[in-house]
């Protein structure tokens, strides 16, 4: 049961990552946020190969790695790109539960591309279970992103770029679990993060959003730098869990969005954001959903 560790791990690094970034990101363009935070990841993974030796084995990859590596790594970056954008201009409580829906975009990838070890070699019960859960999670997620009641948000663009972020996020999951495929997870990691770390930085180049970096104070800084260490430890955690043998991928990407709980939890606690009945009543569907989920997949 070590890979269940493992995922709790990384779902308590992920929701200390959204909440950091959340305080770091205040008066920091979003695209260089995200381009900042990646060099971060990419020197704890890197710092995690050494020690493991896992960098030795580079030459060792074959062309599907490459290629789902990659493909996981761009659609991590526009993933990013957007989900910082709707932090900026959304609150928490609304754009997190639209991010962690993208849960079920992923689950039905997982049930097509690997049925038999997703639903227990077809047994019927299992597959019933899933498709509830996962309505449970959409009519939860639907319940929290409900009618807007705070005042402080005047746009919906956040909607749009929380929407696109789930889609894009959907897929990051799906890719690694096939682009990990006989190699070890700190390597992948390391190699999905540099390819979101290029594709972050051309766009910082190409829109100059370089500058303004002078104004960052201090504490954004700090913020930025530990949420991307978070990171770091939230990716190594779910790629790894991932990556040990008839491990049901979809238990460990429903227990990897048991950090809403965290993140609801300081967002409330530390932003002092607001939470109507239908956020809570959303917030209980959400949780059910991704409870009974773990429970017959297991």
């Amino acid at each position: 049961m070590f890979w269940l560790v493992l995922a709790l791990l990384g779902a308590f690094f992920t929701s200390m990552t959204t909440i950091l970034a959340k305080i770091g990101i205040e008066k920091v363009n979003s695209n260089f946020a995200t381009f900042y935070r990646t060099g971060i990841v990419i020197i704890c993974s890197l710092i995690l190969c050494v020690i493991s030796s896992s960098i030795m084995k580079i030459g060792e990859l074959k062309l599907n790695n490459w290629i789902f590596i990659g493909l996981s790594g761009i659609a991590t970056g526009c993933s990013w790109l957007c989900y910082y954008k709707a932090l900026q201009l959304g609150n928490i409580n609304k754009v997190a539960p639209i991010d962690k829906s993208s849960f079920i975009l992923t689950s039905i990838l997982f049930l097509i591309f690997f049925f038999q070890s997703t639903t227990k070699n077809g047994d019927i019960l299992t597959i019933v279970m899933l498709i509830v859960s996962m309505i449970l999670m959409l009519f939860g997620t639907l319940l929290m992103i409900g009618k807007n009641d705070d005042n402080q948000i005047k746009s919906s663009k956040w909607l749009v770029y929380a929407i696109l972020s789930a889609v894009f996020a959907s897929l990051v999951s799906f890719f690694i679990k096939l682009g990990l495929a006989g190699i070890s997870s700190d390597l992948g990691t390391l190699l999905r993060t540099i390819v979101v770390f290029v594709f972050a930085g051309t766009i910082v180049l190409v829109r100059k959003d370089y500058k303004g970096t002078k104004q960052i104070t201090k504490k954004s800084w700090l913020f930025l730098t530990l949420s991307g260490i978070a990171t770091g430890g939230a990716w190594l955690c779910e790629y790894a869990a991932l990556n040990i043998e008839n491990v049901n991928p979809i238990a460990v990407n429903s227990i990897g969005k048991l950090s809403i709980l965290l993140t609801m939890l300081f967002s409330f606690v530390i932003l002092k954001e607001k939470f109507n009945k239908r956020s809570i009543y959303g917030l209980i569907l959400l949780v059910i959903g991704i409870i009974l989920i773990i429970a017959f997949s297991l």
